[in-house]
């Protein structure tokens, strides 16, 4: 089995573009999104699109949901992007059978997906929307709250969510995309966050995603014109000046 992981597109077409040139560049066939297609960035319309072309499965994301139902507890940045997406999907979409096939693609994306050992979700196993999985969670040791997520797991379960890409192991450690690259998580449990394409917190303006291969992992970062979609979002006028800066530097 060999597979691209990605999520965490957050409307970014440069950096979604991107990432799909180096995986076709890699001979990979089968790509499986975590979700959060929209949100935050430029062109949610063209995402989508991409999206449902090029991704065998896709999940729904926090920011997609939100969409569908309103932005209830999301930061003023965050729903801010969701008003101006609506706003984009009443007037940019050509005629209103495409915008409502798009929402009606948004509406049908599961929660989770399953395959020979391996579960996907976008958060957590335990909220598959909102709980996030982070470096900080064991930072200090074992949680408990890592310790509930891997009660729930069998074996490798894929998330996004955070746009920090890393794996935790049983022992819970949280293992840096160089660190883990070439590891086996076929046997045993992991959790692995892919990071995130269009919107990166990891210090790395790169755009991230795993590959998937015969057990084990390896992450990509994939270069892209971060300064065409800054001008993107500055320009549209309706996106918060924080989604256009904080991309330069991945944060």
């Amino acid at each position: 089995m060999r597979q691209a992981i990605i999520s965490d597109i957050h409307a970014n077409q440069e950096a979604l573009i991107a990432v799909l040139e180096d995986i076709e560049d890699r001979g990979i066939d089968d790509i499986i999104c975590l979700g959060d297609i929209v949100g935050y960035g430029p062109e949610p319309v063209e995402c989508i699109t991409l999206v449902q072309e090029r991704c065998r499965i896709v999940l729904m994301g926090n920011h997609d949901y939100a969409l569908l139902k309103g932005p209830e507890g999301f930061n003023f940045v965050a729903a801010s992007a969701i008003e101006c997406h609506k706003m984009m999907l009443d007037e940019g979409c050509l005629g209103r059978n495409r915008c409502a096939s798009h929402l009606r693609y948004l509406e049908e994306r599961p929660e989770t997906y399953a395959q020979e050992g391996a579960l996907y979700v976008h958060a957590s196993p335990r909220d598959h929307l909102v709980e996030y999985i982070l470096p900080s969670d064991v930072a200090y040791g074992p949680s408990g709250k890592i310790t509930g997520v891997f009660e729930m797991i069998e074996g490798v379960c894929f998330v996004g969510h955070s746009h920090i890409p890393g794996v935790v192991t049983t022992d819970q450690k949280w293992l840096m995309p160089d660190e883990a690259n070439g590891m086996d998580v076929s046997k045993g449990k992991f959790i692995v966050n892919d990071g995130s394409v269009g919107q990166p917190r990891d210090n790395d303006p790169r755009a991230c995603y795993v590959e998937f291969v015969d057990g084990t992992v390896l992450y990509h970062r994939v270069e892209y014109d971060v300064a065409k979609t800054m001008k993107k979002i500055t320009d549209g006028g309706c996106l918060h000046p924080i989604c256009s800066k904080r991309l330069e530097k991945g944060k």
